[in-house]
């Protein structure tokens, strides 16, 4: 059994076959460099990219994104395909991003507040400081308590007083356990003793249908301005620093003694480790595609914030909110013991 071992060894040593090999591998490595080089020097992007979206369709997200992506698909030259990825409290879609370990700028995810919350309340197999490329920041939710218009409650006062008179009946739906719906809501509780269930829901669209079909009695979300324009909605509070233009006479949290602001800036993010020149070819198509009619459009129909951010601004505020949203959801108890 030793002597064909001893012979294949020798065959493998010899010099016909050192020469065989070499040739072989010089004519492989000649014919790989243009190829490398090809590959190296091809612009970006030459494939469809994808966004995934944290919210179901329909949902205000999901709206203003289709929108962007007609005049996005321009600018890039080729598809951009929106991929609807709820769930997390709307941080599936930049938790799967994340963790992708191919960072070549094909799928990319909006990232909404909510990402700055749900790390702090449950382990999570990412660090969203250090495992993610913030591209651009664009817009932000408005909050606002809302009810039925055919609810008796015409005043914040009048809901407020109604829950304490009736403990436990109020139900009111948000985005998701950990969302800036679910923060709000237990900041209110918190601030008037009114016993409030809170229901959490996949998404905007998810719980404005349960909000409009009668399996709530309120709403803390944003994007909730399609279902008052509609006058299926009635807005009694606001959770922004100053009253709404387009409702003066609601009044903000902050003037009915509940000291919190609902901030929900929403941006693009990557995964790390991309290339910056690719950063920059995103950047570009996108904040290019915020003056497109269509999308403005949504803005108005869903009140979104019209708030574009620099790559290296929606950073710096995704690190000021790493650190308010944790002093936040300790002061309303909302961390794990």
């Amino acid at each position: 059994m030793t002597r064909p071992t001893s012979l294949r060894r020798t065959a493998a040593h010899s010099p016909a076959r050192r020469e065989l090999l070499r040739g072989a591998a010089a004519t492989a490595a000649i014919g790989a460099v243009p190829a490398g080089a090809a590959f190296a020097q091809a612009a970006y992007p030459t494939k469809p990219v994808s966004v995934l979206v944290p919210f179901p369709p329909g949902s205000a997200t999901d709206a203003i994104l289709r929108a962007l992506a007609v005049p996005v698909e321009k600018a890039l030259g080729q598809p951009v395909v929106v991929e609807n990825r709820p769930g997390a409290a709307g941080t599936m879609a930049s938790g799967i991003v994340a963790q992708s370990k191919n960072p070549d700028g094909y799928q990319i995810a909006v990232a909404p507040a909510t990402l700055f919350k749900v790390p702090h309340m449950q382990k999570v197999p990412y660090d969203p400081l250090k495992d993610l490329t913030y591209i651009m920041g664009f817009s932000g939710y408005t909050f606002a308590l809302v009810v039925p218009e055919t609810s008796p409650w015409k005043t914040y006062e009048d809901f407020i007083a109604y829950a304490k008179a009736n403990p436990g009946k109020i139900n009111v739906g948000t985005s998701g356990a950990a969302s800036t719906g679910h923060a709000a809501t237990m900041r209110m509780v918190q601030k008037t003793g009114a016993d409030l269930n809170h229901v959490p829901f996949k998404g905007g669209a998810e719980v404005l249908q349960a909000f409009v079909g009668g399996h709530i009695n309120a709403v803390l979300d944003g994007g909730w301005a399609q279902v008052e324009k509609q006058g299926k909605g009635r807005v009694l509070l606001a959770f922004t620093a100053k009253r709404m233009p387009r409702l003066p006479n609601v009044p903000t949290a902050l003037e009915v003694g509940i000291n919190h602001v609902a901030r929900s800036p929403i941006g693009l993010v990557g995964p790390k480790g991309m290339d910056p020149k690719v950063v920059k070819t995103l950047h570009d198509a996108f904040k290019g595609a915020l003056d497109d009619p269509k999308y403005r459009g949504y803005l108005e129909t869903f009140d979104l914030e019209n708030a574009y951010l620099s790559g290296e601004d929606w950073y710096a505020l995704a690190q000021r909110m790493w650190v308010d949203e944790r002093k936040v959801l300790e002061s309303l108890d909302m961390l794990p013991k």
